[in-house]
């Protein structure tokens, strides 16, 4: 770092005196920092965290730059340009000596930064031109000293709260220099403080902004006999006995082993009702650790609306939290607290269903918003349902996580599937592995590769013109083409794949679920969309190559509900054209091949087996497989390294609207309207986000090349007044409309590359 002895900090105030200062329009800045101050109070009682001196005169600190002219003269005419948190960091850094507290406040707007990029930025920080001529021009006002007497100084100006220039230097020596020297290298621990300390920061700044007032948690309230009203109005189905039998015997074992808040697991087959057993055994762990909540978790959106609803039938309040979800108010306008869980995605009630996206985001994106909701992972119960949708080389990681949260902050995690993946040492809260009455399906390792027209020809042989069918593909254009192929054969198959909207994709399952309570025979075509939490029922099973535990997810859609006769399931490998496996343009080549290995090994095998399977298969994955950096990045204090869950959309992937009734064209108004023109930004932001939600329900991922090969092939189809039935809107925006809809994109299998439309069209 730079050392920079210049000269003696002046003799005397340096202050601008003035009437009021604001945070905000209309806001006194003192207000606003002693009420935030109030809220994280109000966080830390709920969630029974820490609040240290330190973290105090952080929070009381953190916007004192607003007290800037420049600031000033921004709020009042929307012009000029402040950056209010570096001089309000460097006041926290002295006033507080610690340096998690000041990168705190310096980037409470922004994002987390690397430990490594923080010092840099600390040692390399001008003493001078950023740290003294900016505070000395900080205005004094009436309402400061109610600031400074909370924190505890005898101060007139906000200069004399900023040090000479060889303290400051100490104070960098001290703080920065020395950091994480004496920790053996690891920062877990500081990675953990800082992160509480930014989401409760973060989360009362802005509601304090938005909102004014307490939050005023709800308790979380468990009815008993509201739950065994529920199971009791359950229709009667197949196995209906077995599944209760099940659930008490779950339940009754869960109250010996539940005796502190830890790590547990809770491993049933698909089918046997993890659903509602998993929701209980919540509702005991909560009571007993007097928990602050329940969070459930789930890989798909979809079901996250499915189980969204039955935890309403169970508790008061409950937020259904993904990026589709939006709240039903019927017509009323939003009240300011709404709009703002809604626009920040905050977990304000007491049991929240959400992505594991958005846990992920939560638990470690460096992005200011992204962290509000961690401190609500204290004292939280949270079902982790389905957790192998973790990517392998993320579950040891993942695992030392879980295993911090719960030592330090109380959580409770029941880590519940069919297949259970080694992600942590957990109790497992089922006395003794559980099957059904009699093993359901068969498995059969179909050696390959074969082509698409091959399968559905063994398909045929198989009986799949006459049997309820389930054929899963890998890609969405092999899909089609099996869909295809079906339709050549007499059927009338169904399709999903994200290639369908999410409108279009709750029509057909609901067409699905209806035939099959009339017991009428249907083939559904589908890539890996119908794998975990779909409850439908079929007698024949197709699955092109995927890892095991997908495998055994699909087998589970294989005579669920136990029939006397058992179901049969195949696997094979699929390949194009060009003789390329159509899994290995989808999955990992570890799991692939691990799956090939297991596989070879078991050419045929029954459901009774699948337990042991799979285990091999999950103990050769963690010996084969390299682990992501997620772990180390904590540990070496990569804190603005963020590793997503998923892949991140491709660039080369546009967003297809499906204009169904010539309405898409004011919507796109609407999202292309600059905010800084709405007198109220946060309603523009909340108006926006909503168009996107009814957009995005009839919309598709495309790649952008089978957009623009439809757009140069339609350029003859013009629908009127010059407009293509396909066309571009920008931002990675398309739209589909007129005729299109029909031939770009169709309800029954979603939007049609050029290529295969003639195909489909010969049909």
């Amino acid at each position: 770092m730079s050392w920079r002895f210049s000269r003696w900090q002046e003799k005397g105030c340096a202050g601008l005196s003035a009437g009021s200062v604001e945070s905000h329009p209309g806001k006194p800045l003192e207000k606003h920092l002693l009420c935030t101050l109030d809220l994280v109070k109000e966080i830390v009682a709920t969630f029974a965290l820490p609040l240290s001196r330190a973290d105090e005169q952080a929070i009381l600190l953190h916007d004192i730059g607003k007290a800037h002219p420049a600031f000033q003269k921004r709020l009042r005419t929307g012009q000029g340009k402040f950056g209010h948190a570096e001089p309000s960091a460097a006041l926290v850094l002295n006033q507080a000596r610690d340096l998690l507290c000041a990168e705190a406040v310096r980037r409470h707007h922004s994002q987390l930064q690397n430990v490594g990029e923080f010092i840099k930025f600390w040692g390399e920080w001008e003493y001078e031109e950023r740290g003294r001529d900016v505070i000395r021009k900080l205005r004094w006002w009436p309402g400061a000293e109610k600031i400074a007497t909370v924190i505890g100084a005898s101060i007139s100006s906000w200069l004399e709260l900023f040090p000479a220039e060889p303290e400051w230097e100490d104070i960098l020596y001290n703080c920065v220099d020395n950091y994480g020297i004496g920790k053996d290298k690891s920062l877990v621990e500081d990675w953990l403080r800082l992160r509480i300390l930014y989401s409760i920061l973060v989360t009362a700044d802005r509601y304090e902004a938005a909102v004014g007032g307490k939050i005023n948690y709800q308790q979380l309230s468990i009815d008993e006999a509201r739950v065994e009203n529920f199971i009791a109005g359950l229709p009667e189905r197949p196995l209906s006995g077995w599944r209760e039998k099940v659930r008490k015997q779950v339940v009754s074992h869960s109250c010996l082993v539940l005796d502190k808040p830890g790590i547990y697991t809770l491993t049933l087959p698909t089918g046997a009702g993890k659903t509602i057993t998993g929701l209980q055994v919540a509702m005991e762990a909560a009571r007993r650790f007097n928990a602050s909540g329940i969070i459930y978790v789930l890989p798909f959106v979809s079901l996250v609306e499915q189980n969204a609803g039955i935890a309403a039938q169970l508790f008061d309040r409950v937020r259904e939290d993904h990026h589709l979800a939006y709240m039903h108010n019927d017509g009323e306008e939003l009240s300011l607290r709404e709009r703002f869980i809604e626009f920040f995605r905050y977990w304000q009630e007491p049991v929240v269903v959400t992505t594991l996206a958005k846990l992920w985001e939560v638990l470690y994106s460096p992005r200011a918003n992204d962290t509000m909701s961690f401190h609500r992972l204290s004292r939280a119960v949270v079902i982790l349902d389905e957790p192998q949708a973790i990517p392998a080389n993320c579950w040891e990681g993942f695992g030392k996580t879980l295993e911090l949260l719960s030592s330090r902050l109380g959580t409770t995690f029941i880590l519940m599937t069919a297949t259970q993946p080694e992600i942590a040492t957990g109790t497992e809260l089922v006395p003794e592995p559980v099957s059904f009455p009699e093993a359901r399906h068969e498995l059969h390792w179909m050696k390959g590769p074969v082509t698409i027209p091959d399968a559905a020809g063994f398909l045929e042989s198989q009986g799949v013109l006459v049997k309820d069918s389930l054929i899963v593909l890998n890609t969405r254009q092999s899909a089609i083409l099996m869909w295809i192929e079906m339709k050549k054969r007499g059927l009338k198959p169904y399709f999903l794949s994200r290639w369908v909207t999410p409108v279009d994709r709750t029509r057909t399952m609901e067409e699905l679920t209806a035939k099959e309570k009339l017991r009428e025979k249907r083939c559904l075509v589908a890539t890996q969309v119908i794998e975990a939490g779909i409850d439908l029922d079929f007698d024949l099973v197709f699955r092109d190559l995927g890892p095991m535990d997908s495998i055994i997810q699909v087998a589970g859609r294989c005579n669920r509900n136990c029939r006397p006769q058992k179901g049969q399931v195949f696997i094979t490998e699929i390949v194009d054209d060009n003789g390329r496996s159509l899994a290995t343009y989808v999955y990992d080549g570890v799991l692939l091949n691990q799956t090939r290995l297991i596989l070879e090994k078991n050419h045929d095998f029954d459901e009774a087996a699948c337990r042991d399977i799979v285990k091999e298969y999950y103990q050769n994955v963690q010996e084969a497989i390299s682990n992501s950096d997620l772990w180390t990045n904590i540990l070496e204090g990569k804190w603005g390294d963020y590793l997503p869950l998923f892949e991140e959309s491709s660039p080369d992937e546009g967003l297809l609207i499906v204009d169904y009734n010539g309405t898409v064209a004011d919507d796109l108004a609407v999202l292309q309207k600059p905010v800084n023109e709405a007198g109220d930004k946060m309603e523009a932001l909340r108006q926006k986000r909503e168009v996107f939600r009814k957009l995005s329900l009839q919309a598709v991922p495309v790649p952008v090349k089978l957009l623009e090969e439809w757009f140069q092939r339609s350029g003859s189809m013009i629908i009127g007044a010059g407009e293509n039935i396909i066309y571009s809107a920008g931002s990675g925006l398309w739209v589909v409309q007129g005729e299109g809809i029909g031939r770009v994109y169709r309800r029954d299998v979603g939007f049609v590359p050029a290529a295969v439309a003639d195909l489909l069209e010969a049909e």
